[in-house]
């Protein structure tokens, strides 16, 4: 449960999504598509959920989004369990994450406001009092859990199998300037570094890239029960 100070802060950070959202109406199209939650809910969200707990029942959902959220996650295995429960046979988890390659390393080590830490073990719980706040995190999370920590991923969830694994998003991406910052560069000059990183071979985003995108599917043999319970 989220104190009221902490729920206010939380809807004052999300001022940035708000003015996208006033001001954006094909954005409030797509999203009238979508069953939208979020930890504190805003005016564009459906629903207040909490992604260690989620509200639904066994085998129920067809695919589960996520943008941006994995890394916030104090206990990222209690997530992926719930997910292991709701979706059905053949249903996806598809998230969209920060990638820590060689180009991004720096600029969300240094830059960036959020921390990162590649020494954690992915799977295991974050220390005490990390949940007490929505925007805590750790950039590196997806990249360890679907990089060096596959392999134990596997063995944890045998009812997800890894559909796809992506690299995204150049040098394009920081330049832009996100939600809160001027851009880097004239909107001219970006252009053209969007135009040329979409020329790129997909291999050079291991090196050059920013973002990962992570597809996975519920196994047609995962019961969604306790095989994939993490205590």
């Amino acid at each position: 449960m989220l104190s009221q100070e902490i729920r206010a802060r939380t809807l004052a950070r999300f001022e940035e999504h708000r003015r996208a959202w006033d001001l954006n109406p094909a954005l409030r199209g797509l999203y009238a598509d979508w069953y939208v939650t979020d930890l504190v809910k805003a005016p564009w969200h459906d629903r207040e959920v909490s992604a260690e707990t989620l509200p639904f029942g066994d085998s129920t959902l067809g695919a589960l989004v996520l943008f941006d959220v994995l890394h916030h996650l104090p206990a990222p295995g209690r997530f992926l369990a719930e997910a292991t429960r709701v979706l059905r046979a053949g249903g996806r988890l598809i998230m969209c994450e920060p990638y820590i390659g060689p180009l991004s390393y720096p600029v969300y080590k240094f830059l960036h406001e959020e921390s990162l830490d590649m020494r954690v073990d992915p799977l295991r719980e974050q220390p005490e009092g990390t949940a007490c706040d929505p925007f805590a995190a750790n950039q590196a999370i997806p990249t360890l859990l679907f990089g060096r920590s596959l392999a134990t991923f596997r063995r944890t969830f045998p009812g997800l199998t890894l559909q796809r694994l992506e690299y995204l998003s150049g040098p394009s991406y920081p330049a832009s300037g996100g939600f809160r910052r001027r851009p880097l560069l004239p909107l001219p000059l970006w252009r053209v570094l969007h135009r040329v990183e979409a020329k790129l071979p997909e291999a050079w985003f291991r090196w050059i890239g920013f973002r990962i995108l992570v597809v996975l599917e519920r196994s047609p043999t995962s019961t969604g029960g306790d095989e994939n319970r993490v205590s």
